[in-house]
């Protein structure tokens, strides 16, 4: 009897682990997606005369895994022309992670270099 309670007790603590796990698996491929794009758009060879320039960027991920820009809404051109060719029809990879028809939206900011 005492056996049968302790294999009891190990299943259900097993079990128990098993679900409190709150790792979610479409938060970590945003989250990796954010990473990717941010090194698709660095160092941006663009002359900032505010402190800050800001652009909306919105896509999607088609089903081969490249980013479709669907519009980006910027204070200058040049920004719009550096983000759409930065990141139009790049491919990413997200580890067999299915986000397919789902809107993207993000932010992206340049920042005047300290002098």
């Amino acid at each position: 009897m005492k056996k049968l309670a302790v294999v009891v007790l190990a299943i259900v603590l097993g079990t128990s682990s098993l679900f409190a796990s709150n790792e979610n698996p479409t938060k970590n491929a945003e989250k990796d997606l954010r990473n990717q794009i941010a090194v698709l758009l660095e160092r941006p060879e663009i002359k900032v005369e505010k402190q800050e320039l800001t652009a909306d960027i919105e896509f999607v991920l088609n089903n081969k895994g490249e980013i479709v820009v669907l519009s980006v809404d910027a204070e200058k051109e040049i920004i719009e022309d550096y983000v759409k060719a930065r990141l139009n029809y790049k491919k990413v990879d997200l580890e067999n992670v299915k986000i397919g028809n789902k809107l993207f939206q993000l932010t992206l900011k340049i920042v005047k270099p300290q002098a």
